[in-house]
């Protein structure tokens, strides 16, 4: 009979199934690592580059405000006073007549939320010849005009709108209770379109 003794001081190891699996952790924790490595320098190299291009457009904005502050510094000269003033007076004009009430009636129909109404209207010009608005919206619920102001950022008619106001009122002879939201937008109306005549130098 042939018996089989082991005389090794320790237990017995497959030492190169050992290595192979080292082998192997070694190289996928390499291969994560190195993964690593290129996304953090392309997010560096994505950083870097959104730095330099804020910077650029921080660098043509004050360059922008600085040929602005020079242009009103030269349109509030003592000699310029009368130009300065006829400036401004047609400007606010010209702003006023592009002001459609029908195409102002429809934008606002198109987003005002269902049992809401629009209950007043007050366009002003301001002091940059922009077209702000304040307007006087009734809706049944609290959710009315929270709808309608999410409305307005999401159009490219009007700008920065915001509530300015909110209260309950009785509304009709049967004192119906709902609530007046006042709303102050800035609105864009829409540019006239150019004419050309069909029958210029003979055509």
């Amino acid at each position: 009979m042939r018996l089989t003794i082991n005389l090794a001081s320790q237990k017995y190891e497959d030492v190169r199934q050992f290595y192979m699996r080292w082998s192997i952790a070694i190289a996928v924790s390499a291969v994560v690592m190195l993964l690593l490595i290129g996304l953090a320098w392309r997010n560096f190299s994505a950083s870097s580059e959104s730095g330099r291009h804020i910077k650029q457009l921080q660098a043509e904005i004050a360059e922008l405000q600085k040929q602005r502050a020079e242009a009103e510094a030269i349109s509030n000269l003592p000699e310029n006073h009368d130009v300065t003033a006829q400036k401004n007076y047609w400007n606010k004009q010209i702003t006023r007549r592009q002001l459609s009430w029908t195409q102002l009636f429809n934008d606002l129909q198109r987003i005002m939320p269902a049992r809401a109404f629009l209950s007043s209207v007050a366009p002003e010009i301001t002091k940059d010849n922009r077209l702000k608005l304040t307007l006087v919206v009734m809706g049944d619920t609290h959710e009315n005009g929270l709808e309608l102001q999410k409305k307005m950022e999401k159009s490219s008619r009007f700008r920065s709108p915001q509530i300015s106001s909110e209260m309950l009122q009785a509304q009709g002879r049967n004192d119906v209770q709902l609530y007046k939201f006042e709303i102050v937008t800035y609105y864009t109306p829409t540019a006239p379109m150019p004419v050309h005549s069909a029958n210029r130098e003979g055509l």
